[in-house]
């Protein structure tokens, strides 16, 4: 592999630091913007950190138009409906402010605000990316979660009414222009998205180091963002208040979401469709399904001494067995779920649960190949 040619791409510009979302306006007033389109939840207007951004914006004698009916899983209508308001009030930027739903949606309407195709057409699994050619307004993205890395991605993962399935649309030009990554933002973030997000980061930084893809750069960043997660995300559970500590997961999160580039695997897949059947949070359904998947996943050669190459970092043997035992007290330690027992997993959903991992995107690049029934046994093991 070594001797092969490739081709590498690494993020975008990253402001980080405490305070560092209130020097985010005055970066878009340089760039001659003057109409913005603020992206974010109902979450977020709650605890006043929206309103705090639009005074920000206002003090730059910028004109901020709000769009704050983002779901957790995002879907279709909130990229019509924000798209809308865009357009309406002739915005010639986007902020996203937020967990991975705000941010994928307002990359999204990147293209929506630029592209007529409908979404289902620009289904990256179906080479949708092909149709996404034309320019798109600036987009500037700040994470108020330490997960999904969404703000270094250049995809995004919206529920299409026609198909009601997560679907990926995918360009490279819908990399946010600016992450800003403060720490400060993620103070108020509670112990439980705290640990479920910072759990999406931590699989994220899994999956992509077990690819089996050569991509040394993306393993030695997926490597420190595993070690991070493990070392920092117990200490942000415990005291939410600790601004270095946020720091460190929100820097190990964009590590995850740079090196899975790579690609992810079959516990994304199962995740996804726990989302879909039962609205279950992103990280927590990673979280439930990730040590059977493993287990599942060490039964291969290359996997199997991958995994066990973390032992030192996670203070353990270097062997699979222990690696997996070390995240599995991890999991319980940070108060998250190793098992389906409390997410409702009805045996007649099973199959569809399986049928619908089996066609996830992310199926066909997990490192041990997944055939008809792995899901199955996966998930009765869980529940």
């Amino acid at each position: 592999m070594p001797l092969l040619r490739h081709t590498y791409n690494y993020p975008t510009r990253i402001e980080y630091g405490p305070g560092a979302i209130a020097d985010l306006p005055k970066i878009i007033k340089g760039k001659g913007l003057k109409r913005g389109l603020l992206v974010t939840d109902q979450g977020i207007e709650k605890i006043g950190l929206a309103e705090k951004l639009r005074s920000y914006f206002s003090e730059q004698n910028i004109n901020i138009f709000s769009y704050s009916d983002v779901v957790s899983n995002p879907t279709e209508q909130n990229v019509v409906d924000a798209t809308y308001i865009y357009k309406q009030n002739n915005c010639d930027f986007i902020v996203a402010l937020g967990g991975g739903s705000p941010i994928d949606v307002g990359k999204t309407i990147k293209v929506t605000a630029t592209h007529n195709e409908p979404l289902e057409k620009l289904d990256d699994s179906k080479g949708g990316d092909k149709y996404i050619v034309n320019e798109m307004p600036p987009f500037f993205a700040i994470p108020t979660t330490a997960g999904t890395g969404s703000e270094v991605g250049r995809s995004s993962v919206i529920t299409v009414k026609s198909t009601n399935k997560k679907t990926i649309i995918f360009a490279p030009k819908m990399m946010p222009d600016i992450a800003v990554l403060d720490p400060e933002v993620t103070l108020l973030l509670p112990e439980n998205l705290t640990a479920a997000t910072g759990v999406d980061a931590f699989v994220h930084n899994l999956e992509a180091y077990i690819m089996d893809v050569f991509h040394p750069i993306a393993d030695a960043i997926a490597k420190e963002g595993i070690y991070k997660c493990f070392k920092f995300l117990p200490i942000v559970v415990e005291d939410g208040n600790n601004v270095a500590a946020r720091g460190e997961m929100l820097l190990a999160s964009a590590m995850g979401a740079t090196a899975f580039q790579k690609g992810l695997g079959i516990n994304h897949s199962i995740a996804h469709a726990l989302s879909v059947y039962y609205d279950t949070h992103h990280g927590l359904a990673n979280a439930a399904v990730l040590v059977e998947v493993m287990k599942f996943n060490a039964t291969d050669e290359k996997v199997n001494k991958k995994l066990a190459s973390l032992g030192t970092l996670l203070g353990v043997e270097n062997n699979a067995n222990s690696v997996i035992s070390a995240i599995e007290n991890w999991l319980v330690k940070v108060g998250m779920p190793t098992d389906l027992k409390n997410i409702g997993v009805k045996e007649e959903d099973i199959e569809g649960i399986e049928a619908y991992a089996m066609e996830d995107p992310c199926k066909p690049l997990n490192p041990k190949p997944v055939m008809p029934g792995d899901v199955t046994k996966i998930i009765k093991k869980l529940i």
